[in-house]
């Protein structure tokens, strides 16, 4: 088979290191305000927050912790609360890492692809896109997947360039990794087939796809290969909300054009720059680009139908659709005096539109006023909400399998009354918060429940905005499960720190 053509590109130590820092510490900056955010950003940040303080307290995931993402993404949230040395964003560590790596790897691939240049931006664009900035400033499962699948493509990429046994382990590695944090990237595997292909090595080929089916199989194994399939994917495709494929189709136009319209502008432009330019190049170059684009532009149109035909399509999803977008403008680019000039006229809009996520702010209203009150809470108390971020933010935990209280698990009736009150009726858990119809109308007979379990309502904020909490948990003491324990001193010391 002959030569697949590349393009040159800097192989300096200057530039392999300059580029990734670059990449790394404006990734970084941009997350700083929602990574030091006194509130959760949105449900899942709550969800995942909380249940990362859930493990700390020796809580299992898909035993202890209801997990509906794959086996392996609790593990990485947990991985990274450790670099962040437990404290209250702790949590955030991971995401924000795999925001630095997304736009590194985009960056790699694109440098293989196409010139330095267009390879920075790329990576760039990555880097500061809204989408990404929402599911890798704050905790979410769509983060650290798009990362590891952009990962496996770059790995599939490398083996095209230079085929090894080794290289094609580790693309079916990483990629299984990816699927095993979220089965929605699998769009992702369209370019990675197509690479490892390209050099019609069928063992090497078959080997990845043993790599990809064992490291899920690894990654489940120690949950309980049972419990993983009833959660993440039984779980997924049941009872819950369901919207029309037309209104996600809308979704997913208007929420790239309020917050990813840079990148969105920069395809449309390569794309118009392709139909009125001539390329000066080889016929092997041309057919090299050409052969790349198509992988790329099948990755991009899977990852569009796969979030318009799957049953419940949240803003969150779209990280999966940005990398192929960024790549398939890497290989399609615009003279970048266009691209300058579409930046200039964009930038008002992005910020405008980004403006919650880059300047966050604190707790307000009734959301501050019900988290100060569960600091008063004992320590190594626990509680209970339909809005699990406000016990995060407290430094508190939930008791066993209350920290998702979404819509879709009432639904299901994996969460109920009885279960809502049986966990309440614990003696650590000390208070009970309702927040919204779940709680306040989807369980009926809640507040009888818990007013047989002794609690009482200590404040309504408003319509299904009620704190309920026990008499016998004296505010600022310890609960009888933490006393005189060390973790309830952890637990002191973690608040502490937030």
């Amino acid at each position: 088979m002959a030569e697949v053509a590349t393009i040159p590109h800097a192989r300096s130590a200057r530039t392999a290191w300059s580029v990734p820092l670059l990449l790394g510490a404006v990734t970084v900056v941009l997350r700083l305000p929602a990574f030091f955010s006194p509130r959760n950003m949105v449900i899942d940040d709550g969800v995942y927050g909380v249940s990362v303080v859930d493990m700390r307290h020796g809580l299992a995931p898909y035993r202890g912790v209801f997990s509906a993402q794959g086996p392996l993404h609790f593990p990485l949230l947990y991985a990274g609360d450790l670099l962040g040395l437990r404290t209250i964003n702790g949590p955030r560590v991971t995401p924000v890492l795999c925001g630095v790596v997304a736009s590194i790897a985009v960056w790699a691939i694109a440098r293989r692809l196409t010139t330095p240049a267009v390879a920075l931006v790329a990576g760039l664009l990555v880097a500061t896109t809204g989408t990404m900035l929402w599911t890798t400033g704050q905790v979410t499962g769509d983060g650290p997947a798009t990362a590891l699948a952009v990962c496996a493509v770059w790995a599939a990429l490398a083996y095209r360039d230079s085929p090894t046994l080794g290289r094609a382990l580790l693309t079916g590695l990483v990629l299984g990794a990816a699927l095993a944090v979220k089965p929605l990237v699998i769009a992702a595997a369209i370019p990675v087939a197509w690479w490892l292909w390209s050099r019609r090595r069928a063992p090497d080929m078959s080997w990845a796809a043993v790599a990809v089916i064992g490291t899920w199989l690894v990654a489940a194994l120690p949950w309980g290969l049972r419990l993983v399939w009833r959660q993440s994917i039984k779980f997924n495709t049941g009872a819950g909300p369901r919207f029309s494929h037309v209104s996600q189709l809308r979704k997913l136009f208007s929420t790239l054009a309020s917050r990813d319209s840079v990148l969105l502008v920069a395809v449309g432009l390569g794309l118009a720059a392709a139909l009125v330019t001539v390329r000066r190049a080889t016929a092997a170059f041309d057919r090299a680009r050409r052969d790349d684009a198509v992988a790329i532009a099948l990755w991009t149109v899977a990852a569009a139908a796969l979030l318009v035909l799957e049953p419940a399509m949240y803003r969150n999803h779209l990280a999966t659709i940005v990398p192929p977008l960024a790549l398939l403008f890497a290989v399609r680019p615009p003279p970048l005096r266009w691209l300058a000039v579409a930046l200039i006229v964009c930038l008002p809009w992005a910020v405008l539109h980004l403006h919650d996520i880059l300047w966050p702010g604190d707790l307000r209203g009734a959301d501050a006023q019900v988290v100060a009150a569960l600091r008063t809470l004992p320590h190594e108390s626990r509680a209970i909400s339909d809005m699990p971020g406000f016990v995060w933010r407290a430094g508190l935990s939930t008791p066993r399998l209350m920290n998702d209280a979404s819509a879709k698990r009432i639904a299901q009736r994996s969460l109920t009354t009885q279960s809502v009150a049986a966990a309440a009726a614990t003696p650590e858990n000390c208070a009970v918060v309702i927040w919204s119809s779940r709680f306040g109308h989807a369980l009926p007979g809640l507040r009888s429940a818990l007013t047989g379990e002794g609690y009482t309502l200590q404040r309504r904020y408003g319509r299904n905005r009620e704190l309920w909490t026990k008499p016998s948990c004296a505010p600022g003491g310890v609960t009888g499960a933490g006393r005189g324990g060390r973790s309830g001193a952890a637990a002191g010391r973690g608040r502490s720190r937030g």
